[in-house]
């Protein structure tokens, strides 16, 4: 058991009890903030491309090096999507995550959240990639949290899909 953070398809974001009703919430907020409405993912993504990760380490040194960073709300999202925004949208919905509300990260802002952070530590290109290549390969907590997010706003950039837990 546990957490998955994962690539969502077209299909899944289109069905409602998948994405607990937000769609049409996030439409509205990023109106506000005089968007366009997110279209979701243009396309399904091969499975041999697709981004899956169990998120069950602790995350204490994660959240002291985002705090260092002044990245908090990189702990705070629960839905990133490919739409370029300041700050976190929040949503009230509920998600896998958290039942009464969705917090919603551009996936360009925690790209740039996390490369410094990746930096700093000295995360390696070379990482694996592949359903739950992370998880299998890297033990330290903070490189894995690094890796994960890093590698998730990537995908979610490349493949102009959303990222959420499940």
């Amino acid at each position: 058991m546990g957490i998955y953070l994962v690539d969502i398809g077209p299909d899944s974001w289109a069905q409602d009890e998948v994405t607990y009703g937000i769609r049409s919430l996030l439409d509205g907020a990023l109106a506000e903030r005089g968007l366009g409405p997110y279209p979701g993912p243009p396309r399904e993504v091969p499975s041999e491309e697709s981004f899956e990760e169990k998120i069950s380490p602790e995350m204490d040194g994660f959240a002291e090096l985002c705090a260092r960073h002044g990245a908090e709300e990189v702990l705070d999202a629960t839905l990133f999507i490919p739409v370029s925004f300041d700050g976190l949208i929040t949503l009230p919905a509920g998600n896998a995550y958290d039942e009464e509300q969705t917090h919603v990260l551009s996936s360009h802002r925690l790209r740039d959240a996390v490369a410094p952070m990746a930096a700093e530590i000295g995360l390696p290109a070379d990482l694996p990639r592949g359903g739950l290549a992370l998880s299998t390969s890297i033990e330290d907590p903070v490189t894995f949290y690094v890796a994960v997010y890093l590698q998730a706003a990537e995908h979610s950039l490349r493949h102009g899909c959303p990222i959420g837990y499940v």
